[in-house]
């Protein structure tokens, strides 16, 4: 399976953001042993913008993050093309989201994890909250462990 994981999830396991930490340590490890974890470029911006100018982390605090995120994920396709459809999908307000949807897409991911769904309504990709697609990932898990 593979994944593409929303800034926002992502900055809440870098800046241990409560309530929203445990969920994204647990997807971060999902993407780590199980399943094919992407990011869209553009969110690497977006997370040293929000540790850094938002948070209080160093310049060298968030490029090591970047530099552990990229050893756990693939960087997701984002080109002009990528780019001219997001800007063109009328299905989105949002131009951010769009161009995640759309670098899903692209990069052949099969659903996107971000704690706001409610953005993507006119994804044609799976959206999944932490929540649903933890609780996706424990059927997974229990449905094709070996029965003692």
């Amino acid at each position: 399976m593979k994944v593409l994981v929303d800034a926002n999830v992502l900055i809440d396991y870098l800046t241990k953001r409560e309530p929203f930490y445990e969920d994204a340590k647990k997807i971060i490890s999902c993407c780590l042993f199980m399943v094919d974890g992407f990011i869209a470029p553009h969110s690497f911006v977006e997370i040293f913008y929000a540790m850094h100018e938002r948070g209080k982390f160093s310049v060298e605090e968030c490029r090591e993050a970047i530099l552990k995120l990229c050893a756990v994920f693939e960087v997701a396709s984002e080109n002009k093309t990528v780019i001219l459809q997001a800007v063109k999908n009328i299905d989105f307000s949002d131009f951010e989201d769009s161009l995640q949807n759309e670098c899903a897409i692209s990069s052949e991911t099969d659903c996107i994890v971000t704690r706001n769904a409610k953005d993507f309504k006119g994804s044609k990709i799976q959206i999944y909250s932490p929540e649903e697609f933890l609780k996706m990932m424990e059927k997974f898990i229990f449905n094709n462990s070996s029965q003692p």
